[in-house]
């Protein structure tokens, strides 16, 4: 019982010591999930009932991945760096899909931005009309695409 309490004690005494440093609006130092509904801001020792809650309940995770309980939903999954291969390699295959609106390359690059599929045809449509903007001339960059292309489907991602 005497190690639980020092346990107890030193992850509160942890959380109080950072708790400025990592809370937000919203939520303490534990984060995100139910004990931030419960206990809120809150800062010291609380924190640790907070955490607690969080973990015992599993709402943390579940929260950061629907964007629910007080944890802000992450935008959609695409890494820039993927991306920027994938573009970097296809750049001509996606210059004719996208001026064609149509095309395997095309669909992968939504699918890589996280585009839902009731929206692909819309953004295939955006992508399509703003064709001239994405590649102004042959000597454009993948980067400058992709900055542009984001721009044109920025509703959807």
């Amino acid at each position: 019982m005497k190690k639980w309490m020092n346990a107890v004690g030193a992850i509160g005494i942890t959380l109080m010591g950072v708790s400025s440093a990592v809370a937000t609006e919203g939520y303490g130092a534990a984060g995100c999930g139910l004990g931030s509904l419960i206990f809120g801001n809150e800062k010291g020792i609380v924190q640790v009932s907070a955490a607690t809650t969080n973990g015992t309940s599993y709402s943390q995770t579940f929260g950061i991945t629907s964007g629910t309980s007080n944890c802000e939903k992450q935008p959609k999954s695409f890494t820039k760096a993927r991306l920027t291969e994938f573009v970097s390699a296809n750049l001509d295959s996606l210059a004719k899909e996208i001026a064609t609106g149509k095309g395997e390359s095309l669909e992968t690059l939504v699918e890589l931005m996280a585009i839902p599929i009731h929206d692909r045809a819309q953004a295939y449509a955006a992508l399509q009309a703003d064709f001239s903007n994405i590649f102004p001339s042959e000597q454009v960059e993948a980067a400058e695409v992709i900055d542009r292309i984001t721009q044109s489907v920025s509703p959807w991602i």
